[in-house]
């Protein structure tokens, strides 16, 4: 293996190229799939088969570094961050996914005439335009609504679901180390999650809060429920909201034939969304920590001494589009069989919401088949 440094093979780089970064994902793969960034001090995994391997490895931890924050008052966000379940790992992960999984897989098998109708509510509120704005008038909505249904938050005020989508983001900017906005939208949003955890105690539903609640083992305080309410409204929002407004104008390029193919073959809308979640990929990177020295260079040819404490970033973007696993990758192909893709994530960490957001999109595929015809914009 060339153990030559390559200008372009860092994360500076990879940020820059943030909304085309294929080609440097390809070229970084074909060049080392396990690539340690002098520069960052971070492991760039870009290949499938390395990153299933990491995945699945219980030497990697998903918890957050120990880093300072950049100022005082994010300390008690960091605090909150810890709390959530998806930082968690082993015995103590496995039971809060339990508490999320069984409700959850009760709840999105009764889920789809609600997710029907939520398609069918938004469609009916773009008659009449002329043009539509996909992330906004569409993909936003739809998310929103659907996981405010799954957490049990009342879908009465669409205002107050709106202020609490903007509060959210300003949460995921945050932690995802954009530090704009204001930080007391993130007060805010605590706030109110304190509020509807009162009343969800003092009158339980069928929705996955109650079920937090009622899980005093997994979540024994208010902090850990807020917390958590936090972290699936945002990663179960933001998905399918990806997911819809980014794959949607790929579709519009070929709706009629793929409406055609819709209306003409059973189970399409399913091909097509897992098709729609390779090409997308809304997650575009995990990241996680060795808790010991670990050598793959036996499975993976190179120098791959991961050292404890370093962190490895997985680009499930880039496996996504691994020649190695997928024919012609750089093709969207609707009806693409196999299709292993790893949008999700794999192993004990996969996204517990996998199963709500493949039927979100499904149904929201199929709803749009059934009711809509774009017509394109015409030229200058």
């Amino acid at each position: 293996m060339d153990s030559r440094i390559h200008k372009d093979y860092n994360l500076s780089a990879l940020r820059r190229h943030y909304t085309d970064p294929q080609r440097l994902y390809n070229e970084l793969r074909a060049h080392d799939s396990i690539y340690f960034d002098a520069t960052s001090r971070c492991w760039l995994v870009t290949g499938y088969a390395a990153m299933v391997a990491i995945l699945h490895d219980p030497r990697f931890t998903s918890q957050p570094g120990n880093s300072p924050a950049s100022h005082t008052s994010m300390n008690s966000l960091q605090r909150s961050i810890g709390k959530q379940f998806l930082f968690l790992d082993g015995e103590a992960h496995k039971r809060a996914q339990e508490v999320v999984l069984k409700p959850l897989a009760q709840m999105v098998k009764g889920m789809p005439d609600d997710i029907r109708a939520f398609v069918r509510s938004t469609v009916e509120s773009l008659q009449g335009k002329e043009e539509i704005d996909v992330v906004k008038d569409f993909a936003s909505p739809v998310s929103l609504l659907v996981i405010a249904h799954i957490l049990g938050i009342p879908l009465d005020d669409y205002e107050q679901l709106v202020q609490l989508e903007q509060w959210s983001d300003t949460f995921g900017d945050i932690t995802s180390g954009y530090f704009r906005g204001d930080m007391q939208n993130i007060v805010r949003m605590e706030n109110y999650f304190r509020q509807l955890v009162a009343a969800k105690r003092k009158a339980p539903a069928d929705d996955l809060l109650s079920a937090f609640i009622e899980a005093q083992h997994v979540f024994p305080d208010e902090d850990d429920l807020v917390a958590n309410c936090m972290m699936v409204f945002g990663a179960g929002r933001i998905t399918s909201k990806k997911l819809l407004g980014n794959g949607i104008p790929i579709l519009l390029e070929q709706w009629p034939q793929l409406q055609e193919d819709f209306h003409r073959q059973p189970g399409f809308a399913k091909l097509l969304a897992e098709e729609l979640f390779r090409w997308v990929t809304p997650t575009r990177c995990l990241i996680r920590q060795a808790r010991e020295d670990i050598d793959l260079s036996p499975q993976f040819p190179g120098n791959h001494y991961i050292r404890c404490g370093e962190k490895v970033l997985l680009f499930l973007e880039a496996a996504n589009y691994d020649p190695a696993c997928f024919v012609q990758p750089e093709q969207f192909q609707p009806q693409r069989r196999p299709n292993k893709h790893i949008a999700f994530g794999q192993g004990p960490h996969q996204c517990p919401g996998a199963a709500l957001a493949r039927v979100e999109v499904q149904i929201a595929l199929e709803t749009l088949f059934s009711l809509v015809r774009f017509r394109s914009k015409p030229g200058p």
